[in-house]
């Protein structure tokens, strides 16, 4: 699915909905801002430097289009160079993010994202950016990626914007000055998108033994009656949001890490036998 928002010159979104979007789509972020003199963009795995990163560009150069997205990933690998936004070939700056799925034909042995190739091989081969501005490409391209939402950014003079944002009416503008792609940076939305272990889903086995809990969302391990109860002991994925233990998790506090290292420091159960999380 993805997150991308999109905020107009003068307006920045907020911290703790950055947060949220991130906990929701995990596997990957990034931004674009525009600056008189280019386009200054960042990329990583780990959500608390891009926003951190973000937000201080974004300070620096508040007059300008600025974007941020967090990717949850339906094809390519889960990289760095797979995060959004990419740069599309081009003499002057041009990015481009997206959110949805692509019907794009991807060869054997491709680890590009849908994204990425579109971003890459086929708006430029479309003429780039200001292919754009012609009305017949605009709706075509429209029909083409219907129910996914693509932003680009570009600093070409011979384009009729700087910031394009195809299927707009799919997303939704609210009242700081910042369009948002859909709905997974509320709270609302916070860590039920990734339909996390719980015990409703849980499965007893026979003869008394351990109580299946359910799959991690991240790497689908199953989750035991007496496994951490905050983190994945296979990706250290964080239950709650699925940042990565002492790296990307947003909800971290001292209850869930007495529970996550044991004296080796690796995942495990809390187990007074074993003595973890002393």
């Amino acid at each position: 699915m993805c997150l991308l928002v999109v905020a107009s010159p003068n307006s920045t979104p907020r911290k703790k909905d950055l947060e949220c979007a991130s906990c929701n789509n995990p596997h990957g972020f990034g931004f674009a801002v525009v600056t008189p003199t280019g386009i200054i963009t960042g990329r990583g795995m780990s959500s608390k430097k891009v926003i951190k990163k973000f937000l201080e560009v974004r300070k620096e150069f508040p007059n300008s289009y600025a974007m941020f997205h967090a990717r949850y990933a339906t094809h390519g690998v889960k990289n760095e160079d797979n995060c959004h936004p990419f740069k599309v070939p081009s003499k002057y700056d041009t990015y481009l993010a997206h959110n949805g799925i692509l019907d794009i034909n991807i060869s054997a042995g491709d680890r590009r994202s849908d994204t990425r190739i579109f971003a890459e091989d086929t708006l430029f081969a479309m003429g780039g950016v200001t292919a754009l501005d012609d009305a017949h490409v605009w709706t075509m391209v429209s029909k083409w990626a219907l129910g996914s939402k693509i932003v680009v950014f570009t600093l070409d003079p011979d384009a009729n914007d700087q910031c394009y944002i195809i299927n707009e009416n799919a997303g939704h503008w609210d009242n700081e000055g910042m369009w948002w792609s859909n709905s997974t940076y509320k709270e609302s939305t916070w860590s039920t998108y990734l339909g996390t272990p719980s015990k409703s889903s849980a499965l007893a086995l026979n003869d008394g033994g351990y109580e299946e809990l359910g799959e991690c969302a991240h790497c689908l391990a199953v989750a035991f009656e007496d496994a951490n109860p905050y983190y994945c002991e296979m990706c250290m994925a964080c239950y709650d949001c699925s940042g990565t233990y002492s790296d990307t998790c947003l909800c971290w506090t001292p209850e869930k890490d007495r529970y996550s290292y044991n004296k080796k420091g690796k995942v495990g159960y809390y187990n007074d036998y074993f003595g973890f999380g002393n």
